[in-house]
């Protein structure tokens, strides 16, 4: 089997909801980074095998291929769409990935794009037993059977933080390092190399949106439970919903070899777990213990460093407990507390993160994880080529 080897990647700024970026079509975005990644890497269109996108929120349909025409390339450039939910751009890397393992593909580019600002109402259909009338819309799909199991994301998040006795003031500690730790990488420009500017309106978006160097723990404190009454879990300790586009490009030794692609980090197979629907913020848990059961690796002694998407500080704490992982490790640029989540987008958007924190701290290896509401996790190796060198 071909090695799958990690060039590098960009993302655009993330934006809030409704905000710097909310008149940017989810392909508007996602063709801005295909087009900065030809740029960055000196490729044409046509060098590109194929397009994986994620995509959640958005009209439904082959919006990967509706980026790629948006970018302008060729009509020959094959695309497809993954909706995992929240693990969809770590699932669209996998896919990539294993497209040049088997020998179908030499230069993938993988990710995905979100819009939650353009994000559509939907209603069901009179027929459906479900339907509660012309005015009623809802804003998620189904995420498993209702006799299995299919909480909201939030209750889900109390459960944990009542099973795992985890405390509001953990998780508002969690969330204000999350805040820090972004704060400090956006102003030392630990990310800068990763981000794409964008033009509205003859303004350049060239920063996220979510960071707060200002945070601290009084604010945090004054927050109401977002969920249910007299809850725990806030808007301040789970993250929001925000807009975005990251992708990363995948190249097998041979058309590294060809386009002159200094290479980055090889990517191990992904492992793709399912668990409990009802439990699903601990999915990450599951999928890091088989990857490393697979590769022979223990988490203590041979990862330096762990991107987890921050659904909620309370899974971080409990997914750290269960893993005996220690926060120092875990999200060392900051995580999606602080970034935001624009879900399509943030499994490329932990695996840029992952490269960039392993470049700083001189690591060798390092996991991104991601769960995802249903019960899959999705969980990605990679392994530095050079690791003295920062770029």
């Amino acid at each position: 089997m071909a090695e799958t080897y990690l060039i590098g990647g960009l993302r655009t700024p993330i934006g809030k909801k409704n905000g710097c970026l909310k008149s940017f079509l989810p392909e508007k975005l996602a063709a801005a980074v295909l087009n900065g990644i030809l740029a960055k890497y000196s490729l044409t269109p046509e060098s590109i095998d194929a397009v994986v996108a994620g995509n959640v929120v958005g009209p439904g349909g082959n919006i990967a291929r509706v980026c790629v025409l948006e970018a302008g390339w060729p009509y020959s450039v094959p695309a497809f769409t993954v909706d995992a939910q929240c693990g969809s751009g770590l699932t669209s890397i996998d896919m990539g990935a294993a497209m040049i393992e088997s020998g179908r593909a030499q230069l993938v580019i993988a990710g995905g794009a979100e819009s939650n600002s353009l994000a559509p109402s939907r209603r069901l259909h009179a027929n459906d037993p479900r339907y509660k009338g012309p005015d009623f819309y809802y804003e998620q799909a189904p995420f498993s059977p209702e006799w299995v199991g299919n909480p909201d994301i939030g209750s889900a998040a109390e459960t944990m933080a009542a099973d795992f006795a985890v405390s509001r003031s953990e998780m508002d500690e969690f969330a204000l390092n999350s805040h820090k730790k972004a704060s400090a990488a956006q102003k030392d420009g630990f990310l800068s190399d990763i981000i794409l500017p964008l033009n509205s309106e003859g303004k350049c978006i060239d920063k996220d949106e979510g960071p707060k160097q200002n945070m601290n723990l009084k604010l945090l404190a004054r927050l109401k439970s977002a969920f249910v009454k007299n809850g725990s879990i806030t808007a301040g300790n789970s993250c929001l919903k925000h807009d975005g586009a990251a992708f990363v490009l995948l190249a097998s030794a041979e058309a590294a070899a060809e386009y002159g692609l200094t290479v980055q980090a090889v990517v191990s197979p992904a492992v793709t777990l399912g668990c409990d629907p009802n439990i699903f913020p601990l999915g990450p848990v599951y999928a890091m213990r088989k990857m490393l059961q697979m590769q022979k690796l223990s988490l203590q002694d041979d990862i330096d460093i762990v991107e987890i998407n921050e659904a909620f500080a309370v899974q971080m704490i409990a997914c750290c407990r269960q893993l005996d992982l220690s926060f120092e490790k875990l999200n060392s640029l900051g995580g999606a507390i602080a970034f935001g989540h624009p879900y399509g987008a943030s499994g490329a958007i932990i695996l840029l993160h992952l490269l960039q924190a392993l470049k700083k701290r001189r690591g060798k290896m390092g996991i991104a994880s991601i769960g995802a509401v249903g019960g899959l996790s999705t969980a990605i190796l990679l392994q530095r080529i050079n690791v003295n060198a920062y770029n």
